[in-house]
């Protein structure tokens, strides 16, 4: 129960010499895609930290040891008993839940979401025409980087649930994970793209949830005032995507010329 109640996002330690070589091939591809002007210094500030994670005693001790055994048996109890291990929704509760039960709410979810059927993998193709893009649009994306927005090996995106403890019938919350689709490093570079030309002039705007908080700091309430919040169902797959594309152009026409902002835009609608 101890190593249950870490929680997830608990990292165990492992030996050095597990993970060092890995650990060093990310760094690189992790500059690599970064501002070609600060590669410099970034590949010589991770140096220095790799130097000193390569050069400490690793206190890979009893404790991290017998945490990996206990990690190991409850494997192989939940593989003994066809259960499965999940992360409540809001929450850091653990639940352990019978494979059968999970399929069910899996699969009665994707039959009243009415997602349209596909009946070949278009991960190959979609990754060829990726590729085929990217090469084009030299305007806004460095030819050195074309390959680092490659994914080497795209397969399609997972989808994961979280139960809903909260709610009376145990409902799910779909997680979908892009990293191994084909845009997803695409994606990460396009939005660091749009951050630097594209402006938002509007004061409603919530960057990230610090952001929020020193907003809310500022505000004077009064006794007449009243706290409301609205509760968006299923916010990022029903956003409209032809308008926003119309509102994406018109902004970056604002600040870009013709040809990247084009270029913007199709690598934008490609990804969505």
């Amino acid at each position: 129960m101890k190593c249950l109640n870490i929680g997830f996002q608990f990292s165990i330690e492992k030996s050095l010499k597990t993970y060092s070589t890995n650990l060093t091939i990310e760094t690189e591809n992790a500059i690599k895609i970064s501002d070609t002007k600060l590669e410099s210094v970034y590949r010589i500030l991770t140096t220095k930290i790799l130097k000193q994670i390569f050069n400490s005693n690793n206190s890979y001790n009893i404790l991290h040891k017998r945490q990996l055994y206990v990690i190991k048996q409850i494997k192989q109890k939940i593989v003994t008993e066809n259960a499965k291990l999940f992360q409540t929704d809001k929450g850091k509760t653990i639940l352990a839940v019978q494979t059968d039960t999970y399929v069910y709410k899996e699969r009665a979810f994707l039959a009243v979401s009415h997602f349209p059927n596909i009946y070949k993998d278009p991960t190959e193709k979609y990754q060829k025409l990726i590729h085929k893009t990217l090469q084009q649009y030299n305007k806004i994306i460095h030819k050195h980087k074309i390959k680092y927005l490659n994914q080497k090996k795209p397969s399609r995106p997972t989808l994961k649930v979280e139960l809903k403890l909260h709610k009376l019938t145990i409902t799910i919350r779909p997680v979908t994970n892009n990293m191994n689709a084909p845009t997803y490093k695409m994606a990460k570079q396009q939005v660091r793209l749009l951050n630097k030309h594209l402006t938002l002039n509007n004061s409603y705007i919530v960057s990230n949830s610090t952001n929020l908080a020193n907003d809310i700091i500022k505000l004077k309430l009064k006794e007449n005032h009243k706290h409301v919040t609205f509760d968006i169902k299923d916010l990022f797959v029903n956003i409209p995507i032809e308008e926003t594309l119309v509102i994406t152009r018109y902004l970056l026409m604002q600040n870009n010329d013709i040809q990247s902002a084009h270029q913007k835009l199709n690598l934008m609608k490609l990804t969505l």
